[in-house]
């Protein structure tokens, strides 16, 4: 008998221990999430119906222009993906992108890193309920149910409803809240794209007209930046790659196809609304936000209210994808003792990270409330939260695209390729992040740029003094291959 047969033998004549409920301090439920729950999370994260509603009213402004940079926002979009998929291929980790660029670069980068990752999936949850609660409230008061008055107040109680849920779902399992998003984003791009072709196809919202576009380097340098940043959260899918059956094929796939297909999504979008003016020469669909209006009740009286519903599913969907990959960050650092070691105890039934989701969702919840109250209408705290969350996804794509090159030199399995997608993805992804924060600036909301430049200081100086404290502390841990892993059945833990 060869050494490998007394191993196995070995394995299975262990005695097996009891099955029970794990402690609180154990970690999540490895290997229990097919492939579909985890594309449904990287793509409930990118929220592809508002990006194809920017993406058709982009027509307008850019006219058949906009396509091209559809496709290289993708391209640029897909380029990020496949340096993910270089650490997603070797190993699983519910940190994500932070784990991964601690592998590459040093534990204070990856620790940055973690800051904006966190700081882009908080501020995206608040801005998604703010969005969902908006519609909701509109829908509320055109139906005369609200008064007009009332209506602000009335988005904030809805989001303090929807966050509830949100969090409930969230502590209940990953099962459950991967169905939800998945259940609610598809409806939510069938009926975008039903919208987008009886528009387009009955002549709905055409103006007389087709406006020159305009294709100076400014616009179409803004274009590009709305575009790449429409495609945003695809990486998410790494924070359940633990809890995935087969990570390490699943979870590279997912990081590579969802910014595809989610680019592919958009630029159908933009190309119905091409279609709607070739189709009704003279004329162009003016503008995305015409297909809630009146114009589309030209069709059926439920259409604008089926698009405003579908919108409404599809930014609760992105909320809920993006608590779930923040509380599984939180949880990593919480396991490696940089953050509280609280953050890292999961539920003792649901073993999901329920402290952190109990902590950090109703801290995003709460926030807009607090800004209102200081006199901010609505409309601009989720503007100011959609910048925060576009500068953290970008410093962390830099960042990530930086590390991977370094990561595969280091355990030797470095490729000429692998440099030049990580040298043109850090260079690419920096430039629209310049581009970003000089539009940013030249808009008047340059404090928004010094927030999160002091957000992320405040989280160099957190990890300053956890390294006085503890200087051998370790980042960057990951799932590591088990005997259930490699021959299912033969764990003792499993068996009955």
């Amino acid at each position: 008998m060869s050494a490998l047969d007394d191993a196995i033998a070995g394995a299975l004549a262990r005695p097996a221990r009891p099955v029970g409920p794990p402690p609180s301090g154990t970690g999540l439920d490895r290997r229990r999430l097919s492939a579909l729950p985890v594309a449904a999370q990287a793509v409930a994260n990118v929220a592809p119906s508002p990006g194809m509603m920017a993406a058709s009213g982009m027509v307008a402004w850019l006219g058949v222009a906009v396509v091209p940079v559809y496709l290289l926002a993708t391209l640029a979009m897909v380029l990020v993906g496949s340096c993910v998929a270089q650490f997603a291929r070797r190993m699983a980790a519910a940190g994500s992108l932070y784990t991964f660029v601690a592998k590459g670069l040093s534990p204070r980068t990856a620790f940055l890193t973690g800051c904006a990752l966190l700081l882009a999936y908080l501020s995206l949850v608040g801005m998604c309920l703010l969005g969902s609660s908006r519609r909701l409230a509109t829908l509320l008061a055109d139906a005369g149910l609200i008064p007009v008055a009332e209506q602000e107040r009335t988005v904030l109680l809805v989001t303090v409803l929807l966050g509830t849920i949100l969090a409930t779902c969230v502590v209940r399992g990953i099962q459950i809240s991967a169905m939800v998003t998945l259940t609610l984003e598809a409806a939510s791009v069938c009926v975008v794209l039903t919208a987008l072709a009886v528009t387009a196809y009955r002549g709905v919202g055409i103006a007389d007209t087709l406006a020159a576009p305009d294709l100076t380097a400014s616009a179409v340098t803004g274009a590009l930046m709305i575009a790449i940043t429409g495609l945003v959260g695809f990486e998410s899918g790494c924070a359940l790659s633990v809890e995935a059956r087969r990570p390490y094929a699943v979870v590279p796939r997912v990081v590579l196809w969802t910014p595809a297909v989610c680019g592919a999504l958009m630029v159908a979008a933009a190309g119905l609304h091409i279609y709607g003016f070739s189709r009704h020469r003279g004329g162009s669909a003016v503008d995305g936000s015409a297909l809630a209006g009146r114009a589309v009740a030209e069709v059926t009286p439920l259409l604008p209210v089926l698009l405003q519903l579908g919108l409404v599913s599809s930014l609760f969907a992105c909320a809920m994808a993006s608590a779930n990959a923040a509380v599984r960050v939180l949880f990593s650092m919480g396991r490696e003792q940089v953050t509280p070691p609280v953050f890292g105890r999961t539920h003792p039934r649901y073993r999901t990270p329920y402290v952190a989701a109990v902590t950090v969702i109703p801290a995003a919840v709460l926030t807009p409330g607090v800004l209102w109250l200081t006199g901010l209408p609505i409309r601009s705290i989720s503007n100011a939260l959609s910048v925060l969350a576009t500068q953290g996804f970008l410093v962390t794509y830099v960042l990530v695209c930086l590390a991977m090159p370094v990561f595969l030199r280091r355990i030797g399995e470095h490729t000429r390729w692998a440099s030049v997608a990580g040298l043109l993805g850090a260079v690419l992804l920096g430039a629209v992040f310049t581009g970003f924060w000089v539009e940013t600036v030249r808009d008047g909301r340059a404090v928004l740029v010094a927030v999160f430049a002091g957000l992320l200081a405040l989280g160099l100086l957190w990890f300053g003094r956890v390294r006085r404290r503890v200087p051998d502390v370790a980042v960057g841990f990951f799932d590591e291959a088990t005997v259930e892993d490699i021959l299912p059945g033969a764990s003792p833990v499993g068996r009955r």
